[in-house]
């Protein structure tokens, strides 16, 4: 079957240049939207394109269209390009076209000027000729010429009259070529002589070096910057051969204005000897056309399509699209088909490709996506595949995105996924949560045979039930929790050492048994943190008593800013520091610090990976005390996340290391103080804390 050749996108200019708003032919086969163009040869160009993958370029190519239902001609530079599907598959034809009617009509008038001029020098050189054996027949024969005195002079006058009219004409003609060539849209001049001295340069010429003095000069000394480059070459073969010389987008390195930068310029070019009545080469005439905007645009479009092709075929997501309501496989990107590696996709739809998917959740959620265009993401989702060559169903887990795709009236045509396979992390938090009902076990264990651990616990309820009574904000009750619970974490740790002198080595080397071992260590850490964090809480029942001092608020910034420094650059942040150097706070600079420390560690910490991240540290002194901002553009936190920010042990995002106690001190600090704090916070867009430090 012969392809139709279906117009997928167009720009603007090129709706312009068909006479047709775009969504009446976007979408439709090329030659049924655009019948006027059938029968020009550009059928055979297209089909030549696709069988041959090489790019057809067509120059100042004479069209008729009809133009906004008007019937018009012009010379355009059309390029017909191969697009890829992948390396190898040709999938479409990317077109491009260029008017250059007003270029080749004006050449074509002036090489016509040309020609009768020429036609002109012929007939009065006959003349001439003509004119002088008539002088020579006269002095040889004095006696005939008196005889023919008469008919003579009645032919000389003829003559006469046919040479001033002859050259009238021509006077007319030159008016005519001279307001053509200063009408000219090209950029147009006329070299004189051996040296090249600009004779003629029309106002399009002169307007692309607009203050720089051309008549009258060589060429090198108008252009001193030409001269040693190749287009020299090229215009002494024209003079010297009179060969005429026509490129297009030629790069000629200029500066526009006396004195500025020498700037890459494209023009199209074509050169011309002119001769003299001897047939002799005195000169030639330039045509040059600045098309360097239009290179630009398309090598950036080129670029661009370079740029999104590399961020396609290297991004680490697996990015597929299903075509039709079969979910047929029009483009796969490496790190889907990775997921896929024995098996072929392209061209088949996906229940052909994947049989095993027919029935699942996998086909539901793609039907309902095709049918109602919603956007369906799903986390973890366990998907039977087989993946290898032997035709195993394994189960996997992926977390996918199916969204649907548009054409360009609105209507869904296909489906674009984005496959993300956590397969590894999946089966690695089941081991884990295997582990931890494994240690919940022996803490069972242990609570049932250490009876001093028990007894330890059954005191602590009985303080914890007897500080709920008498103390709301729970201080006795973290003192006493920080340094009973030291006993406990000591006993575990002597465990996991225990664990390691009797487990055999080739045991301990175990994968599993290394990396839970492993996790043992960390736990244990970060319980010791966690422990010594809470004995820092229970002393904050006495922080306010600290002595308050004058403290210049800028010098506990740059401290903090110098021992964030590596968390900061690891982080890219971009750290803006607004405060006087002479603003002071009458506080503890112990105090102080801590409260720095929290606010900027946590902007650094928590965050956007998508963008760069940006912290402003902002004070002021007002008539209520010293008011402290720190602004970030990270994660950012809803209105319930919010009511939970300040309390103990709340995380609230759990990608990073924390114990969720900062911020509690941090408050505690400042109320303490006879201070407040508040928060200002959107998701996706950043948080804001505000400090006020009592006057």
């Amino acid at each position: 079957m012969a392809p139709t050749f279906v117009l997928e996108w167009a720009n603007a200019r090129m709706g312009a240049i068909w006479g047709r708003p775009l969504d009446q032919v976007v979408g439709r086969p090329h030659f049924e939207a655009l019948p006027d163009l059938a029968g020009q040869g550009f059928e055979q160009v297209f089909a030549d394109v696709l069988e041959t993958g090489r790019t057809v370029a067509l120059q100042e190519l004479l069209v008729s269209i009809n133009q906004n239902q008007q019937a018009y001609q012009g010379y355009f530079n059309i390029t017909s390009q191969p697009v890829y599907e992948g390396t190898q598959h040709i999938s479409g034809i990317l077109c491009s076209a260029i008017e250059v009617t007003n270029q080749v009509l004006a050449r074509q008038q002036v090489q016509h000027l040309n020609e009768e001029l020429a036609a002109l020098n012929e007939e009065l050189r006959a003349t001439n000729e003509e004119y002088h054996q008539a002088n020579t027949v006269l002095s040889e024969t004095q006696q005939q010429l008196q005889q023919l005195n008469q008919e003579l002079e009645a032919r000389v006058q003829k003559r006469t009259y046919q040479l001033k009219n002859a050259q009238a004409t021509t006077e007319r003609q030159r008016r005519q070529w001279y307001e053509l060539m200063m009408r000219a849209p090209a950029g147009i001049c006329i070299f004189d002589g051996p040296e090249w001295v600009y004779e003629f340069v029309n106002p399009g010429y002169q307007a692309m070096f607009p203050d720089r003095e051309l008549l009258g000069k060589r060429l090198v000394d108008a252009l001193p910057e030409i001269a040693e480059q190749p287009l020299m070459a090229i215009l002494h073969r024209v003079y010297d051969t009179g060969e005429p010389f026509e490129a297009h987008a030629v790069l000629v390195p200029l500066a526009r204005t006396a004195g500025g930068p020498v700037e890459d310029i494209y023009f199209d070019l074509t050169y011309q000897a002119r001769r003299d009545e001897a047939g002799q080469i005195d000169g030639f005439v330039t045509y040059a056309y600045d098309v360097t905007e239009q290179v630009l645009v398309r090598r950036e479009q080129a670029e661009q399509q370079r740029k999104l092709y590399d961020l396609f075929e290297q991004a680490p997501v697996g990015i597929c699209i299903f075509a039709g309501p079969d979910w047929v496989y029009e483009v796969i990107n490496p790190s889907y088909q990775q997921l896929q590696p024995h098996r072929p996709l392209l061209g088949l739809p996906l229940l052909v490709a994947m049989p095993e998917l027919v029935g699942t959740n996998v086909e539901q959620l793609l039907r309902h996506v095709y049918e109602t265009g919603e956007t369906h993401q799903e986390h973890e989702l366990l998907i039977p595949v087989a993946r290898a060559e032997d035709g195993l169903l394994e189960e996997r887990y992926f977390t996918v995105v199916y969204q649907a795709r548009r054409d360009e009236r609105g209507r869904i045509n296909g489906i674009l996924n984005f496959t993300v396979e956590f397969t590894e992390q999946v089966r690695a938090r089941q081991r884990v949560q295997d582990l931890n009902e494994e240690l919940a076990l022996i803490n069972e264990e242990l609570a049932g045979t250490n009876k001093e651990l028990t007894a330890t616990n059954e005191e602590l309820n009985k303080s914890n039930t007897q500080l709920m009574r008498t103390n709301v904000d729970l201080d006795t009750f973290v003192y006493t929790a920080s340094h009973d619970l030291k006993a406990p974490i000591t006993n575990i740790e002597s465990i996991v050492l225990a664990l390691r002198d009797t487990l055999p080595p080739g045991v301990q080397q175990d994968e599993v048994v290394a990396h839970l071992l492993a996790l043992l260590d960390t736990t244990v850490t970060r319980f010791r943190l966690t422990i010594d964090q809470l004995t820092d809480i229970s002393k904050l029942q006495l922080a306010h008593a600290g002595p308050a001092e004058p403290v210049r608020l800028a010098q506990v910034v740059e401290n903090v800013r110098l021992d964030l420094g590596p968390a900061s650059a690891a982080a890219d942040t971009q750290l803006t520091v607004e405060v006087d150097p002479e603003l002071v706070v009458s506080f503890s600079p112990a105090n102080l610090r801590s409260i720095v420390y929290n606010l900027l560690g946590n902007a650094i910490k928590y965050r956007a990976p998508e963008r760069l991240s940006q912290v402003r540290v902002h004070a002021v002194h007002t008539a209520s005390g010293v008011v402290l901002t720190v602004q970030d553009n990270g994660l950012g936190m809803s209105v319930g996340q919010q009511r939970q920010l300040f309390g103990l042990f709340q995380r609230l995002h759990t990608h990073v290391e924390g114990t969720g106690v900062g911020l509690y001190i941090t408050k505690r600090l400042v109320e303490n103080a006879g201070g407040r704090i508040t928060v200002q916070s959107q998701p996706g867009i950043g948080t804001t804390f505000t400090v006020t430090f009592p006057a």
